[in-house]
Order: C-alpha cells, then sequence, then structure tokens
C-alpha cells in the first residue's frame, strides 16, 4: 500500500507563516507573529514514483522552461530524510508542483546551508505522452474533459460504461510509457480529512495535487482557472455502489462540507490548423465520505498509481 506523509502536527507548525509580497516566478515567505492576520505559507508538493508526496514549505522558488531552483524550509523528519535521499546519484525522477506549473524532474543538486535547502532541479524528458485518441464516440477532448471532473470533483463513470473507457479516462495508456501517471479518484477528499482543521492550508494543498494531475495526466497544459471554494455544509451527491462507477439507483443526498470548483484549462495543441480545445467547467467535490472522515494520510486505496 502506498504511504503518504501528510501530518495534522505538521500543520500546526506553519499557523504564523505568511508569504511575503513576489514578483514573476518568484515566491517567499517568512513567518510572523500573530497567527490570526496571517496567511498560508507558499508550498511546493514533491512526489516520488513509489506515491509518496510531501508539501514542504519554500521559500523561494524560480522557474524556467527547463530548470527549477528552490529554496525549501522542511521541517519535518520526513522531509528532511527525503532530502537526503535526493543527494544520491541516480535517485530517479520526481513529480513537482508549484502555483499552476508541474512537472517530472530530474534532481542535479542538493545542498544544505544555514538558510535553507538549495535544490535544484532539471525537467526529464520522459514526461509521458501527449496523444488523447477517439474511444467509440468519445473524442480524446471528451475523455480528458471526464478525467478533469474526475480529479477536481471526484465524477465517476456509470456502470454501462465498458471497461475500456474507464481505462482510457484514469489515462490508463500512460502505463505504458516512463512517469505514467494514473487517475482513479479524486485526491481532494482524502486530503480534506487530514487537513480539515486547517481549511487554508488544505485550499493550498488541494490546488497543488491538483495541478499535478491534470498536468502530469495530459489533461491539461494550461491552467487558465483553478478557484477551490470550501463550502462547511451543503448537499451534494454521494454514490455508493463502487469505486469506479455509479448509478441513479445508488445515488443519495449528504450534507457536509464541499469544496466548490472553477475550472478552466487548454489542451494540447495537436494540429497547428486547430486551435488548442479549451476545457471550462464549475461544479462541487463532496468532502465528506461516509463515517471515514478521522485519520491522517497513511494507507487505503491509492487515489493515483504510476507506472512503478
Amino acid at each position: 500500500m502506498p504511504q503518504h506523509v501528510y501530518e495534522l502536527t505538521f500543520m500546526e507548525r506553519y499557523r504564523g507563516c505568511a508569504p511575503s509580497t513576489n514578483h514573476g516566478n518568484d515566491t517567499s515567505s517568512t513567518c510572523v507573529s500573530d497567527p490570526v492576520e496571517s496567511e498560508p505559507c507558499e508550498f511546493v508538493l514533491l512526489r516520488t514514483t513509489k506515491r509518496v508526496q510531501y508539501f514542504v514549505r519554500v521559500q523561494k522558488a524560480h522557474v524556467d522552461s527547463d530548470e527549477i531552483s528552490l529554496t525549501l524550509l522542511p521541517e519535518l523528519p520526513e522531509e528532511i530524510d527525503f532530502l537526503n535521499a535526493l543527494k544520491e546519484q541516480n535517485s530517479g525522477d520526481i513529480a513537482f508542483a508549484h502555483q499552476e506549473y508541474a512537472a517530472w524532474v530530474a534532481p542535479q543538486s542538493v545542498v544544505e546551508t544555514p538558510f535553507g535547502w538549495e535544490i535544484s532541479l532539471k525537467k526529464s524528458e520522459a514526461q509521458g505522452i501527449h496523444n488523447e485518441k477517439r474511444f467509440g464516440e468519445m473524442t480524446g477532448d471528451q475523455i480528458a474533459e471526464l478525467r478533469a471532473k474526475r480529479i477536481l470533483l471526484d465524477d465517476k463513470l456509470s456502470v454501462a460504461t465498458p471497461w475500456l473507457g474507464e481505462y482510457r479516462v484514469r489515462n490508463g495508456l500512460s502505463l505504458q510509457y516512463q512517469n505514467g501517471l494514473e487517475v482513479h479518484e479524486s485526491p481532494i477528499p482524502q486530503l480534506y480529512r487530514a487537513f480539515r482543521e486547517t481549511p487554508e492550508q488544505f485550499k493550498k494543498f488541494a490546488h497543488l495535487v491538483s495541478v499535478l494531475c491534470l498536468k502530469l495526466t495530459h489533461t491539461v497544459e494550461d491552467i487558465r482557472l483553478l478557484d477551490l471554494e470550501l463550502a462547511e455544509s451543503a448537499e451534494s451527491p454521494v454514490r455508493t455502489n463502487g469505486a469506479n462507477h455509479w448509478h441513479p439507483r445508488y445515488q443519495k443526498m449528504q450534507k457536509g462540507a464541499v469544496l466548490k470548483v472553477r475550472f478552466k484549462g487548454r489542451r494540447h495543441q495537436y494540429f497547428s490548423i486547430r486551435d488548442a480545445t479549451i476545457l471550462e467547467f464549475e461544479g462541487i467535490c463532496p468532502l465528506a465520505i461516509g463515517n471515514s472522515d478521522e485519520g491522517t494520510m497513511r494507507g487505503g486505496h491509492p487515489l493515483i498509481e504510476d507506472s512503478s
């Protein structure tokens, strides 16, 4: 079973952190004494091919087309152990997300300094595939939209959908390539169960996880809008008859926390004579799942599966 490093104690350390003014792709954050008026710190998401992911506080980040420079401020022992492991040569690719950027990257240098960890990453040549072919009556763009709604809204397919259709929506074809990423369900509800006591941090981390999934499954190439609004008490549909499929007969309404999502993204432009498709929708991602709201993010059914 995959491990997830999402500790509630980790969140308590950052309640007094606020980002300073930043320009362009450079971001920095500093801690302030008043936890009431402060805003969340900036974070990056680092995820290994073994499905272990870390949210690490970032003091400075610079991203260009091929290289990424970071100054990280890890505090958990797991984060420090992870960064130490990156010092080893041929440590393998990792997935990286920051703001609206995500890519598979290869560590180039990892240096611990008195002011933080200076990390240099290079965009990996193995980024998976972009090609989304038609399946039956569904176009590639329609398949991508279903995947985007699964990532952001936890939408499932009808029980009448052929298995190959489910396989395509979850991006199963990418597993034939290095760094393939497969999505079985939305990572957002499980993330909420770990961070519901710190809603601003939850929204920050939900944004990072969503960007990583949307981009590394090649669902969209650019994210134009990703607005997440947490509502603590609202009605949402709950489907109870399977992990990947649903039927109206098994659907009921449940009142609880939801995430209101507004999304707009641009697909890859496959043909020069045709503009890239724009995916745009809004909806609700239910966050309360039965009685399983307690606990951390360790173990459980994998939300995302890699080729490894």
